[in-house]
């Protein structure tokens, strides 16, 4: 059996070598499994079967209103104004540009759901304030990397929709038992910035811009048209609140609908996109029809791969489960007895290998069926399992060979992946520790859920 799951992997990291895109890959990967199993028309017919039931379902809805959600966001300016808040308030602070970037990331990241777009449209943003202010290549990668992190906890989270699809879990409660989480990462990520950080502070040309006038605040008190007074610093901060107060209350509305259960998952998708539209028509006036038409252009070409991967992993599911791999797993674990904590211990040493080659979908696709009985089996609780899953999947989207975040970032700052690398090390650090935590304290995890 050990053999036969190692050539199994092995040929999965050969098809994703391959260069073939994810959801094909796993596609043919899935129907040279079933074939194994049965003969090639059977393995056709079950497939197609699979692939069809697999966005049958409504909570899967709420993938691509989200992913519409972070194209209108993206276009809107939200993450522009939300960054300038932050800085107004925390650049004057020991690192604070950093620990600003983390904090708009993670708002972001609660908007749309998706570590990739909160890393590269932050990134855009942030890394050339990051490069003014003369932090270097290395505190720079670890800021947009801690940020870009936040996507897979922070709710709502694409592979958390995901998970709860796959494991018929409470969307809802997934989303609420990751707040927790990811506030402790946004904590600690801007601790370590702070820490580590060679600058004593940011200098006044941190402070964000007044809004509406185009002048600095640093560049308002040089003219001497602001004298220097505490006054000025707080025009900035209230007029960059102002400028963000629209995209602060979207993770509000999101969020605060469905913990009070006024909409679904899925219904605040749908919330989210329409409030999004309205704001960038109406209040910020960056979106026009044409331009509308493209997002919803963009969204659907997006939303089309993601199909695809849901469609290749749910056959790729079946195909692992109709080779009784995941029974197999469980007979080795009963014939070897293993504790709970060492049994804990050999999961997340397996997902964390998983995560440095396969990008998120593809490891939940091939993670869940494989170990989802063994949660079972364990007694484990499903809500925090998710949240220790998550936290791996984070970690995977930060560590090479395979971390997606990581290429973003060095494409978008023109930093050499080894520097990227390098700065990675520090959220993954503090990725561990909250691991760790939550291992040691599932109340982190599920207090939260267990209110609702």
């Amino acid at each position: 059996m050990t053999l036969y799951v190692v050539g199994f992997v092995i040929v999965f990291l050969m098809v994703l070598a391959s260069g073939i895109q994810v959801g094909f890959g796993l596609g043919f990967l899935a129907l040279g499994l079933m074939t194994i199993y049965t003969d090639l028309d059977t393995a056709l017919s079950t497939g197609v079967e699979k692939a069809y039931a697999s966005l049958d379902t409504s909570t899967l809805v709420a993938i691509p209103l989200f992913i519409l959600t972070a194209q209108l966001i993206s276009e809107t300016g939200m993450g522009k104004r939300l960054f300038d808040a932050a800085k107004a308030f925390m650049g004057r602070m020991r690192s604070g540009l950093g620990a600003a970037t983390i904090l708009s990331s993670g708002v972001f990241a609660a908007m749309t759901g998706s570590s990739f777009v909160s890393a590269s449209t932050m990134g855009l943003i942030a890394i050339p304030e990051l490069r003014k202010a003369r932090y270097t290549d290395t505190m720079i990668a670890a800021a947009i990397t801690a940020g870009g992190s936040l996507g897979s906890v922070i709710p709502p989270s694409l592979v958390m929709i995901v998970y709860g699809y796959l494991t018929d879990e409470s969307v809802g409660k997934l989303f609420m038992a990751g707040m927790i989480p990811g506030f402790l990462l946004i904590f600690l990520y801007s601790f370590a910035l702070a820490l580590f950080s060679k600058r004593p502070s940011e200098s006044q040309e941190t402070v964000s811009e007044v809004v509406g006038t185009g002048i600095s605040v640093d560049q308002a008190l040089r003219a001497g048209s602001l004298k220097g007074s505490e006054s000025a610093i707080e025009l900035s901060k209230m007029a960059a609140m102002k400028e963000a107060f629209w995209g602060l209350m979207a993770p509000v509305i999101i969020l605060g609908g469905i913990y009070l259960g006024i909409f679904t998952a899925s219904e605040a998708a749908a919330v989210a996109a329409v409030y999004c539209i309205i704001i960038g028509m109406f209040v910020y006036r960056t979106i026009s029809i044409r331009k509308l038409w493209q997002i919803l252009l963009s969204a659907a070409n997006i939303s089309a791969m993601v199909a695809v991967i849901v469609m290749a992993g749910v056959m790729m599911g079946h195909g692992v489960v109709f080779g009784r791999i995941p029974q197999q797993i469980l007979e080795l674990i009963i014939a070897h007895d293993f504790s709970p904590l060492t049994l804990l211990i050999i999961v997340n040493m397996l997902l964390f290998v998983m995560g440095m080659f396969l990008e998120s979908l593809s490891l939940m696709y091939l993670a869940i069926p494989l170990l989802y009985p063994v949660v079972l089996h364990m007694g484990w609780d499903n809500i925090w399992f998710a949240v220790i899953l998550l936290i791996n999947v984070n970690l995977g989207l930060i560590t090479p060979p395979m971390g997606g975040v990581l290429y973003i970032v060095s494409q978008i700052g023109a930093i050499p992946i080894g520097t990227v690398i390098k700065g990675a090390m520090l959220p993954v650090t503090i990725l561990l520790l909250v691991l760790v935590l939550v291992i040691i304290f599932p109340a982190i995890a599920t207090w939260l859920p267990s209110l609702m």
